[in-house]
């Protein structure tokens, strides 16, 4: 059926745990069955009471199946759980391990409420149906067939009316189920839309106020929320209406049960019987409808499977680790041998590089320069392993596709133009927490990063804003060079280091990097003439090429294209979009 397919993304993760499962199975049918044997012997041993007829056996009884129901519940809560639990806590780390193969760039244009979503609140949603809605399903298929079983054993075939009864208690949500599986879709639809209302609220809140936007903003949280408040009240209105055609159901089987039972009595049968036999009715059917009952909650606990599905299966943009790594040498530390480099972005984008070629020597300093869209960023992404490439590349004399991009991002390291702050410590913020305080600050000093940490009011432990807020994007852009040097890669590579910098502050920071990359090679992705001019030469990248190189200044003399390039930059004409985004 097509709408428990999404759901199948479950079914190996319960394989693997098939022994707790079908305990969980067990658990739930002796709870059953101890339920019902509870109703049916309760009123026999009230009319056994009435007549003094055999009443004590009947107490024992009903006493022994007061306590297995209690602790059959009471295992199925337990192991329920723990089941739910490891099969939750192993979807959510693979969930987690497809969203690292994705970030960053598969992840640049998903939505945040849905990637947000499908890590937290759809996996949750599942546990539900890991811990019960499997497990009551088998459990009231086999419950049934043993009351079926032994009520026509003990009470004659005319109890086979029960199957049918049974049977259409299950179709009531099957019937519903392609009804329910949409507006399960509706709902997790709104649901992720407000998830990515509120984040994008927080993150541009103050150019909401700035742009005088906190209205319009406000009546657009509350049109998703109403989406959502609709979305909930058409799930309600069909569960209501499933639960109305169960209860018209047992009623029709409790009164031709009465009509049976008057009949049998009528023909001899013991009157004393009747009110087990009517309860004995009712409670047959409480399986199957416990059964229906966990169906109706398929619809949109699908669309929450199809969801987290879409995120497993969702195709990475990272080169794929080897088995092996080859052993490598260090015998020519920064050198940089790029050849007929191609690489695509996905959802049909085009090549982004198209045959590119470089070759950088140890400690050399280059500077990357093209139009917007040229491949700049893009080169930058597969020199640091974050998208996969086809053609030939190597690092201090090793080949990459021979070794992780985990080891090639030892020795490369990426700047990118908008460096993360976390809501935490400047310390922390470094990511080098087995380096002392005077590494720390050697690198706050090579990255005129230091006076301005000294002055904060708790220096390297002085809590910053979220993504850094309270900070300037000049200075932030340092604490990412400062990070960087941190990790003293062979080869450092840098996305518009000074986009963010006033002339003055630029300045500083290239004499800042003049200061620290002797001995290292470094690539500087730039429209700022004075970066062009600091660095040994230029690569002029064009349609994902490299189509020329050389110092700036004979560049700029030599090629009007690329004289054109600059100067456009210098005028504003090149239009720049951050990070990921820009190619």
């Amino acid at each position: 059926m097509s709408v428990l397919r999404p759901l199948g993304l479950l079914v190996p993760y319960l394989r693997r745990r098939r022994g707790l499962f079908l305990g969980v199975v067990a658990v739930v049918t002796v709870a059953m069955l101890a339920t019902i044997a509870v109703s049916v012997l309760s009123v026999t041993a009230a009319s056994a009471l009435a007549t003094a007829a055999g009443a004590p056996p009947l107490v024992l009884a009903v006493i022994v199946a007061v306590v297995a129901a209690g602790l059959a519940a009471w295992g199925e809560q337990w192991f329920a759980h723990v089941l739910a639990y490891r099969v939750i806590d192993a979807l959510r780390v693979d969930v987690h391990r497809a969203i690292a193969r994705l970030a960053p760039v598969g992840l640049a244009r998903r939505r945040s409420g849905d990637t947000v979503a499908a890590a937290m609140g759809d996996v949750e949603s599942l546990e539900w149906f890991a811990a019960h809605t499997v497990a009551q399903v088998a459990a009231g298929v086999l419950a049934c067939l043993v009351i079926d079983v032994t009520a026509v054993a003990l009470l004659g075939p005319v109890w086979l009316l029960l199957v049918p009864a049974q049977v259409l208690l299950v179709a009531v949500p099957v019937l519903f189920a392609r009804r329910a599986a949409a507006q399960g879709q509706i709902l997790r639809a709104a649901l992720a839309r407000l998830s990515a209302r509120v984040l994008a609220a927080r993150s541009s809140a103050r150019d909401v106020v700035l742009l005088g936007r906190v209205g319009a903003e406000a009546e657009a949280m509350a049109d998703e929320t109403g989406a959502v408040q609709r979305a909930r009240r058409g799930l309600s209105l069909r569960a209501g209406l499933e639960q109305a055609l169960t209860d018209a159901l047992t009623v029709v089987v409790l009164l031709t049960t009465l009509l049976l039972t008057s009949a049998a009595i009528a023909g001899g049968m013991d009157a004393v019987i009747a009110p087990s036999l009517v309860v004995f009715a009712a409670a047959a059917l409480s399986p199957a409808a416990i059964a229906a009952g966990a169906l109706g909650r398929v619809g949109e606990t699908a669309e929450a499977a199809r969801r987290v599905d879409a995120v497993l299966r969702a195709p990475g943009v990272r080169p794929v680790d080897p088995e092996g790594f080859r052993a490598f040498s260090t015998t020519d530390p920064g050198a940089v041998v790029a050849r007929n480099l191609r690489a695509t972005y996905p959802e049909g984008e085009g090549s982004a590089l198209n045959g590119a070629d470089l070759s950088l020597v140890p400690g050399e300093h280059v500077a990357v320069v093209g139009e917007s869209g040229a491949g700049k960023t893009t080169l930058a992404l597969v020199l640091a392993r974050l998208l996969a490439a086809e053609g030939e590349l190597s690092v201090d004399g090793v080949d990459c596709a021979a070794e992780s991009g985990a080891e090639t991002r030892r020795r490369v390291v990426l700047v990118p133009q908008q460096p993360h702050v976390f809501r935490a410590t400047v310390r922390e913020n470094l990511l080098a927490p087995d380096a002392d305080d005077r590494a720390l600050w050697t690198a706050l000093e090579h990255a005129r990063l230091a006076d301005h940490v000294r002055a904060l009011p708790e220096g390297l432990d002085t809590l910053l804003a979220e993504r850094g807020a309270t900070w300037s994007g000049g200075e932030r852009q340092r604490l990412g060079l400062a990070r960087a040097l941190l990790r003293n890669p062979s080869v450092l590579v840098l996305d518009e280091p000074t986009a963010s910098l006033d002339t003055l502050t630029e300045a500083d920071f290239v004499a800042a990097l003049t200061a620290t990359r002797a001995g290292r090679t470094t690539v500087a992705i730039t429209h700022r003439p004075t970066l062009m001019r600091a660095m040994d030469r230029v690569l002029f990248v064009e349609r994902g090429r490299v189509v020329d190189t050389g110092p700036h200044d004979e560049l700029t003399a030599r090629s009007p294209r690329y004289r054109a390039v600059v100067e456009g930059a210098l005028t504003g004409d090149l239009s720049e979009t951050p990070d990921l985004e820009r190619r």
